[in-house]
């Protein structure tokens, strides 16, 4: 399976739960089989208040990659500076440059893509 230009190598995939797929969850899912799990839902607006609780939520683990941050809103701006605040979070752990320049790429796109599919709804 493929999400863009990622390969995901099994059809199982965890999705995110309000309350439920903790780090903990997650790596259990993960060793139970998971090729790709998704953070709890986290509020834009709380990382744009930048809420000390909410930062931890989209901690991905070690073993965690591919792995997602699901963020929800419905301010487009707050959602805009929040998808920021989630890529700064990811690409710190992203050692590799060149993968990780795509990595950029790809969210950037998607980002504006999502933005003129909003602004278009106003």
């Amino acid at each position: 399976m493929r999400i863009g230009s990622v390969h995901i190598p099994s059809p199982l995939v965890l999705a995110p739960m309000a309350g439920v797929t903790d780090l903990a969850f997650r790596t259990i899912c993960r060793e139970l089989g998971a090729a790709y799990t998704i953070t709890e839902m986290v509020s834009a607006k709380a990382l744009c208040y930048q809420d000390k609780k909410t930062l931890p939520l989209m901690e991905l683990g070690p073993e965690e990659h591919p792995g997602g941050v699901q963020i929800f809103g419905s301010d487009p701006v707050c959602m805009a500076e929040a998808a920021q605040i989630a890529m700064g979070q990811v690409l710190g752990r992203i050692h590799d440059v060149k993968p990780a320049a795509q990595i950029i790429q790809d969210m950037m796109d998607e980002l504006y893509a999502m933005h003129r599919r909003v602004s278009a709804m106003l």
